[in-house]
């Protein structure tokens, strides 16, 4: 038979908190602490999903594009440069101008210097593309240069001219030399010299 005694009664109650400050609170604050955890893990997911979601909307764009675009993109941006077929469309560039040819030469990667700008974009290069060098030096007259200009232009490659040095020539020629950058996404397999 239980007594109402007060020192059961008090037994009682230290019994009674010692439960709730032993085994009810923890518990509590460990379903706490795995729901934090749970809603941190679906915030997460979430965020994933939406990435998953944008590259799939992302693939299926690219999936449409008609072949002829895709080919063009390669063909702007493709992913390694054959530096020799380069030089001999520079060549045949040259000479469909009509102008002197005095030099070419492929200079390799470019490593551009820090805070460097792509020229005419205002923006640094993507570390995604390798610059490759090249080195162009005609003689012609200021029509043959924009001419040469125009051309280089509408080429098969993405070219940019990073530098150029116009002198007066002999008979109302100038001496252009052009330094040119083409881009690849990767590096050529040699990294020799080529002079023409």
């Amino acid at each position: 038979m239980i007594t109402n005694s007060p020192i059961i009664q008090l037994f009682m109650v230290i019994l009674a908190v010692a439960i709730v400050l032993l085994y009810i609170q923890p518990t509590v604050e460990a379903i706490r602490a795995t729901q934090d955890q749970t809603a941190v893990y679906q915030n997460e997911l979430d965020r994933v999903t939406a990435v998953n979601d944008m590259l799939q909307r992302h693939i299926n764009t690219i999936n449409t594009l008609p072949l002829s675009d895709v080919q063009a993109l390669e063909r702007y941006i493709p992913t390694t440069i054959d530096e020799i077929a380069v030089m001999r469309d520079l060549r045949l560039l040259v000479s469909e101008v009509g102008i002197t040819l005095t030099s070419l030469e492929y200079g390799g990667p470019v490593t551009p210097a820090a805070g460097e700008e792509v020229a005419g974009t205002g923006a640094a290069p993507s570390a995604a593309l390798v610059p490759l060098g090249f080195s162009l030096g005609v003689e012609t007259t200021y029509d043959g240069l924009k001419n040469l200009l125009r051309a280089l232009e509408i080429n098969n490659y993405q070219l940019t001219i990073m530098s150029a040095d116009i002198a007066p020539g002999e008979d109302d020629l100038l001496l252009v030399a052009l330094e040119l950058v083409a881009y690849a996404l990767e590096a050529p397999g040699s990294d020799a010299v080529v002079t023409q």
